[in-house]
């Protein structure tokens, strides 16, 4: 080997992105949760646009509304962790579809009740099994015992999330 292709490499070398699991930014516990969410939601993202045209915001807001029978659209998009004009928006697109029955609510101002219909039914049970199956997958590496220790330490983040973002 040449001293050029000895320097180029160790140029290269020195060059290299780091491992993202090495890079400094993912030293901050935040970042790094932030980084393997965004890679949890872009394959999510791609799973259930491709199997079945939805994207995450409908997914989350069709989910939401299949564990009850009737939510109020301000709740919808609480449990769906959705700003109201996101939820909105998707609730339109799944009433377009026929999965989704939008009604004016009696004497609650703008509220609007939604449910889903017989299609939404359907679908809301094709992503569930779909998610369970996707779940599966990712906790297969885990013992039971380390899936709740995950599950419980996960939950004391999140009990965390206002009184960092309150600084």
């Amino acid at each position: 080997m040449s001293t050029k292709d000895v320097s180029r490499r160790k140029t290269a070398a020195r060059t290299a992105p780091t491992p993202g699991r090495e890079a400094e930014v993912n030293r901050y516990l935040a970042a790094y949760i932030m980084g393997v969410a965004n890679r949890l939601a872009a394959g999510a993202s791609s799973h259930y646009r491709r199997h079945f045209n939805l994207g995450m915001s409908e997914w989350r807001t069709l989910m939401a509304i299949g564990s009850s029978r009737h939510r109020i659209m301000r709740e919808v998009a609480q449990m769906a962790d959705l700003d109201v004009a996101l939820a909105s928006k998707s609730l339109k697109l799944l009433q377009q579809r026929g999965w989704v029955a939008i009604e004016p609510t009696q004497g609650r101002g703008r509220a609007s009740r939604v449910s889903l219909t017989a299609a939404g039914l359907d679908i809301h049970r094709q992503l569930r099994a779909s998610a369970q199956r996707r779940q599966r997958r990712l906790l297969s590496a885990f013992s039971e015992a380390e899936a709740q220790a995950l599950w419980s330490l996960l939950q004391r983040v999140e009990e965390r999330v206002a009184y960092i973002n309150d600084r």
